[in-house]
């Protein structure tokens, strides 16, 4: 059998992907966020190897609810159990950035590694 090709119920277009599989446009703005704010943090390590060698970056949607004060990101330190932790926000960044998220988060990461650095 050759492959067919579907049209939705309504007769207006094909049923398929936008956009390939390998296209940046198909990720998702999770996806997204992740790759850029993985990519700052490697730059960040490079510069700093000592401080950064044991460090985690993680993504959270949105603060903690019992949090009180608004945040992009925060450090959490080092436990008996677990690893020092670099936790950004990733809807506050979203909804503050205007525009300029890949910046917001490069500096939102470098804010992040200052107090760590400070502590």
């Amino acid at each position: 059998m050759g492959t067919r090709r579907h049209r939705d119920r309504h007769g207006r277009g094909l049923r398929s992907p936008l956009f390939l599989a390998d296209v940046p446009a198909r990720q998702r703005r999770s996806e997204s966020f992740a790759r850029v704010a993985a990519e700052e943090f490697a730059r960040q390590r490079a510069q700093e190897p000592a401080l950064l060698a044991e460090v985690v970056l993680a993504i959270d949607a949105v603060p903690p609810a019992s949090s009180t004060e608004p945040a992009f990101g925060r450090v959490f330190p080092a436990t008996a159990h677990r690893l020092t932790h670099i936790v950004l926000y990733r809807r506050v960044i979203e909804y503050h950035s205007s525009g300029q998220r890949d910046s917001l988060i490069a500096e939102v990461v470098a804010d992040q590694v200052e107090i760590l650095r400070n502590s």
